[in-house]
């Protein structure tokens, strides 16, 4: 039985990698194209894996040849696979275009992901399991009744809110740990989701009316991390670093922090370690590819 279960998407990424974003009606040349392993669950599922800890992954893949091609490459990681099914349909797919400066533009086809169950989960998996991630990648009354399962398991909850919606109070009411990047900030804001700075977010987390018992971690990229916990709130600055692809760094910082809050409740320390492992990850091509050792991230710690 894992200690972790993730509950998510898993996608064929198809990554260009171009100079600049382009204009309507515009063609440019990619330096290259590349295929990887990708989904914003997959991704969290091999970034706690390669840290070392041990983990299930619960997604759907379709009975196509992406499908066929995703289940080589998330069986070459240790995982545990055994809530992975399989049904008629596309599998995921996510066009992403990586820009000379690092940053990306992503478009996601869901397809069969939007078929993962609560049910795939039984009650023995979530006995076993002290930590439970999503997202918002699957059918939201799915991932609320997991979650609801989960707390009555006691197992610790995780949910980083992307692709953004608005969660429902029941999901968030079941959710320990929030994560956001600065859009899905103000996105609970219902705010426009322009480029935010660290101001901006320190005065508007109070704001948020959910937080009495819920943990909120606000991402900001180069401009590092926000967290609030209990009334207190710390900021942590980013690594410098040669970002060359961003793609999976969320994914990364996720998997990371649940990583760091199995071995001690401390938030802080947690986030700190998250920031750490991300840097890691946006100096590397792709995103479940770009997922670093528990060595790697200690070494800079």
């Amino acid at each position: 039985m894992s200690d972790f279960i993730v509950f998510g998407g898993i996608n064929m990424d198809l990554f260009a990698y171009v100079p600049r974003s382009t204009q309507e009606g515009e063609t440019i040349e990619a330096s290259s194209v590349e295929f990887y392993l990708g989904g914003k669950g997959a991704n969290q599922a091999v970034a706690l894996s390669r840290l070392g800890a041990e983990v299930s992954f619960v997604g759907t893949l379709g009975e196509d040849q992406f499908g066929k091609e995703l289940e080589a490459l998330v069986s070459a990681e240790k995982i545990d696979l055994k809530n992975l099914r399989k049904q008629d349909g596309q599998s995921g797919v996510a066009l992403i275009n990586v820009l000379k400066d690092g940053r990306n533009e992503v478009i996601s086809f869901p397809g069969v992901n939007k078929k993962t169950s609560s049910k795939y989960v039984s009650e023995k998996d979530l006995k076993s399991c002290s930590i439970l991630i999503g997202q918002m990648e699957l059918e939201d009354s799915q991932t609320n009744d997991l979650f609801i399962r989960a707390k009555k398991n006691n197992c610790l909850t995780l949910l980083n809110l992307a692709p953004f919606r608005m969660p429902s109070s029941s999901l968030l009411k079941n959710t320990d740990v929030l994560i956001v990047n600065e859009t899905e900030f103000a996105g609970l804001l219902n705010k426009k989701s322009n480029k935010l700075d660290l101001d901006f977010v320190l005065k508007n987390i109070p704001t948020l009316n959910f937080l009495s018992k819920t943990k909120l971690i606000v991402t900001l990229g180069s401009l590092g991390v926000v967290t609030f916990s209990e009334g207190e709130t710390k900021y942590f600055e980013s690594r410098k670093v040669d970002a060359i692809d961003t793609v999976g760094a969320g994914d990364c910082f996720l998997g990371a922090l649940g990583f760091s809050l199995k071995k001690n409740s401390d938030i802080f320390k947690a986030t700190e370690f998250a920031n750490c492992a991300a840097s890691i990850s946006v100096t590397r091509k792709g995103a479940a590819e770009s997922m670093p050792s528990f060595d790697e991230v200690v070494k800079i710690l």
